[in-house]
């Protein structure tokens, strides 16, 4: 029973509910790196950041994902 409790309190799983945006944002970006504050860049940098990443190849968005990743992190799906 401790473990339990140990292993829940060590969780780093939000304690609110998520958007579907922020479980979409966790799914597909947050196996390759942490998870970023939406604060920590501006809405260009991260289109420009998003965008990098789809022509690198390293993850496969539709646009309706792409819009709600942006979406979820306060950015702007102008930059394709």
């Amino acid at each position: 029973m401790v473990i339990a409790l140990l292993v829940a309190a060590c969780s780093s799983a939000p304690s609110r509910p998520m958007s579907s945006g922020e479980r979409l944002y966790r799914a597909k970006c947050t196996s390759c790196h942490r998870v970023y504050e939406p604060h920590e860049q501006t809405p260009p940098q991260r289109a420009a950041t998003l965008h990098k990443i789809e022509a690198e190849k390293k993850v496969h968005l539709t646009a309706e994902e792409r819009a709600e990743i942006l979406g979820y992190l306060g950015g702007s799906s102008a930059l394709r």
